[in-house]
């Protein structure tokens, strides 16, 4: 199955409206950390704000560390039309490496401090990345968001 779409978890839209987002800066990181099955990932989008509360990140170790890789590259840029804006960034990398890492499921992307912006289930079930293999999740040709 490919991964679902990116979805936005309601804390993103108030704090997007409040201006606590610098999407076009670098004066903050984004990051994207795995988390398992029994991760807090897609449910109580409207309850959930930060990072932390969703549980079950995938285990430190193999080439995963905790916290998730930093999401770089990013861009907040004009989209393919006039009055389309897109965020989109290069893909995100693991290669296991001393074993694998375990009971993936969900890929979820949150600024430096925790404030969620959005997830993606990147399977129907969790799975493992073998070692020697690598994960890349990359944004589609439309970024990982557009606002039209």
């Amino acid at each position: 199955m490919a991964a679902t779409a990116w979805s936005f978890y309601n804390s993103f839209r108030e704090y997007l409206g409040d201006g606590d987002f610098d999407l076009s800066g670098t004066s903050v990181n984004f990051y994207m950390a795995l988390h398992t099955s029994a991760a807090s990932a897609n449910v109580n989008t409207a309850t959930i704000t930060a990072q932390s509360e969703l549980g079950n990140e995938v285990a430190a170790g193999n080439g995963y560390a905790t916290g998730g890789l930093s999401v770089s590259g990013r861009t907040w840029a004009a989209g393919a039309s006039a009055g389309v804006f897109r965020f989109d960034s290069t893909a995100v990398v693991w290669t296991a490496t001393g074993g694998d890492i375990s009971n993936v499921k969900y890929a979820v992307i949150f600024q430096s401090g925790g404030k969620l912006v959005c997830f993606s289930k990147l399977s129907t079930s969790q799975f493992d990345l073998t070692q020697d293999n690598t994960l890349t999740v990359t944004p589609s040709s439309n970024g990982i968001f557009e606002l039209t």
